[in-house]
């Protein structure tokens, strides 16, 4: 059987109109079944538009496409990257998976980091970090250290230069003194436009401030060595890590080097301790008891099912405010394909994540998931809640109405509000008729609502390996390479073509447009 073809018999299942509320009273076994317990982490699916007999199609579904085969590949580091013939192993860098090779080179770099970022600590002499990356070098260390705020104490101011916009690096460096700041240039290639013109601003910025001394403030995290000693960084201040890790997938490895020295190593290693967890969860546990696996089921339900063509990721926590930002890349760098591992047309795939922190989303765009049209079948967008349960800024009375909004939204986005309902209140007015529908609310829009019991580095690592390993299924079930990104490519080609042509007045073949963009930046 075809993925097709089994995507059309959830399709016939779709076609019955549902309605959430109503699966409460209908499915006596409903909580049981659609919320789930792992660790510090309690996800509720119970409000998804999927009724039990359409959950059951979906793990046939997932079993019929080998997902434990898959899964099985992944852990045992076959090479589940097939258009790069490569393994997949982050897992390896927490400890979960990989040959003795790789466990040998792990526990050496994390010993390694360790060290180095004790060393720095206890000296004294560096009181900055500005940490330069794009992508995953710069994603995940800024939602870690957002998150490690919680209930971390930081050691060291901690910056981050990410965009070529020049606003970046003069940010990162603004008031801090050279002479206590260390620049950590995170690229695996080592050769990212964006962050090696950073690196080379920041370079000029600590030689203007600290002379010839200025290479004992820059090391390098990077899989190519050459490239960052002919840059100017100083071998001993290298540190690697490997082709088998994706940037979106890394800061568990060397790339988390400023978090270790901002926050301390015991922080960091109850980070990678909390992801491990979720890694041995989902390798162990069957399909239906599989928390990143149910995560994965009802992102298909929604996309491929309903046509949901988007996904909001809302966090109720400032501290988790780059989340949404995050998982943009996670997901859409990993399963934004059209074409399969076989190189056939792959159909619907990833949806769009976007998002912000709540409550400031309140305000913005929840008038559209209310009230707004969308191509899937019950209007909005799906909706990832995030909450934590523990009050970690000693304000009781604001967390308390933080995490009620939380809760209200998601219960008001299914309940909705009946036009009826609305002529109720309204009375006998003589505008009634026009006013009655615009005040009313459609419900029956989806959502899951995650629940962390605090924000500790554990419960934040268990819950970035959650939506990873959710990538994962789904990439199996729309059968894509998850770990490739030709997409990002052939932009920065002509990117870096089209920057040498502006620097020696070269006007190019080009598109008339292109061509007269070119012509505007030499006013």
């Amino acid at each position: 059987m075809t993925t097709k073809s089994r995507f059309n018999v959830l399709e016939a299942l779709a076609e019955d109109e549902v309605s959430i509320s109503e699966l409460f009273e209908k499915e006596p076994d409903r909580l049981n079944r659609f919320v789930m317990r792992e660790g510090p982490l309690r996800v509720d699916f119970s409000k998804q538009a999927i009724p039990n007999t359409a959950l059951d199609a979906l793990l046939s579904m997932a079993a019929q496409c080998d997902l434990e085969e898959w899964r099985a590949k992944l852990f045992a580091g076959e090479a589940v990257n097939t258009s790069e013939d490569r393994a997949v192993l982050h897992m390896a860098l927490r400890g979960v998976g990989g040959a003795k090779d790789v466990q040998r080179d792990v526990s050496q770099m994390r010993q390694h980091m360790a060290a180095y970022a004790d060393e720095i600590r206890s000296d004294g002499k560096f009181k900055n970090i500005v940490h330069i990356g794009i992508g995953g070098s710069d994603l995940g260390p800024r939602l870690v250290s957002d998150g490690f705020e919680a209930c971390a104490e930081q050691s060291l101011t901690l910056r981050f230069a990410e965009n070529v916009d020049g606003a970046s690096i003069n940010d990162a460096v603004k008031g801090l003194d050279p002479a206590e700041t260390l620049v950590i240039i995170v690229s695996k290639s080592f050769g990212t436009q964006e962050t090696k013109m950073n690196g080379e601003s920041a370079r000029a910025w600590l030689t203007a401030g600290v002379g010839a001394a200025a290479g004992d403030h820059m090391l390098a995290v990077t899989a190519n060595r050459t490239r960052a000693i002919d840059f100017g960084i100083r071998e001993e201040n290298i540190f690697d890590f490997w082709d088998w890790v994706g940037g979106r997938y890394s800061v568990w490895s060397a790339v988390g080097l400023s978090l270790q020295i901002a926050y301390g190593p015991d922080v960091f290693s109850d980070f990678l301790e909390g992801a491990a967890a979720m890694d041995k969860h989902f390798r162990d546990q069957p399909l239906q008891e599989n928390l990143p696996v149910m995560m994965a089921l009802t992102g298909i339900w929604n996309r491929n099912c309903l046509n949901y063509s988007s996904l909001a990721v809302i966090p109720y926590s400032r501290r988790l405010r780059k989340l949404s930002a995050f998982l943009q890349q996670l997901e859409m760098e990993s399963n934004g394909k059209r074409i399969t591992r076989d190189g056939n047309e792959a159909g619907l795939t990833c949806p769009i994540i976007w998002g912000d922190e709540g409550t400031n989303g309140q305000h913005a765009f929840f008038q559209w998931l209310h009230q707004g049209p969308s191509e899937g079948k019950y209007g909005g967008a799906p909706v990832d809640f995030v909450a934590i349960l523990k009050d970690h800024e000693n304000r009781p009375d604001h967390h308390k109405a933080l995490l009620a909004n939380c809760f209200a939204q998601s219960e008001a986005l299914m309940l909705g509000k009946s036009e009826d309902a609305v002529r109720q209140e309204l009375g006998d007015r003589d505008d009634i008729d026009a006013l009655a529908p615009q005040k009313t609310f459609p419900g029956n829009r989806p959502s899951t609502t995650i629940t962390l019991d605090e924000l500790s580095p554990f419960a934040l690592g268990h819950l970035i390996a959650l939506y990873e390993h959710k990538v994962f299924v789904q990439g199996v079930i729309w059968n894509v390479n998850s770990f490739d990104q030709w997409g990002v490519e052939l932009g920065k080609v002509l990117a870096t073509t089209i920057l040498e042509e502006m620097n020696t007045d070269d006007p190019g073949n080009h598109d008339a447009s292109t061509t007269a963009l070119m012509g505007l930046a030499k006013t």
